[in-house]
């Protein structure tokens, strides 16, 4: 539900993420969850890039399940809603769900598990204590 959410990003649909009846590729949802994850520490001041090469604080994916409730469609402006569900020692369960601008039909909604990441030895690790303060936790 759009009040759950503690962060916003606005996508355009662009013709090359629609198949010949104007529809959205279930793939292209992937990548606007992506997008919306990065965006939202950008907001706090942290892109992404700087978590990772100044502050340690690298997570990687380790599962996502996707609910499609409706299409968005070629030329749409849709919002990537963000919400946290769970942070734990290791992993932390992120919300997403997507609407078309103005409206409160949910298009899509997805659960993403991240798991902290730490890249020179390509292990897990703890979630680092500034992604749980930018998170809010």
């Amino acid at each position: 539900m759009r009040s759950d959410c503690i962060f916003f990003c606005p996508i355009r649909v662009r013709y090359n993420e629609v198949d010949q009846q104007g529809i959205v590729y279930n793939g292209h949802y992937v990548i606007y969850i992506d997008i919306a994850f990065e965006e939202f520490f950008r907001s706090k001041g942290y892109p992404y890039k700087t978590l990772v090469e100044e502050h340690d604080s690298e997570v990687c994916h380790k599962k996502s399940t996707y609910e499609f409730f409706a299409s968005a469609y070629e030329g749409d402006l849709i919002e990537v809603g963000m919400r946290v569900l769970k942070i734990g020692n290791r992993s932390m369960t992120i919300g997403f769900e997507i609407y078309r601008e103005g409206e409160d039909d949910v298009i899509v909604t997805c659960e993403t598990v991240y798991v902290g990441y730490d890249t020179k030895n390509r292990a897990s690790k703890p979630i680092s204590d500034l992604m749980r303060q930018l998170l809010g936790a």
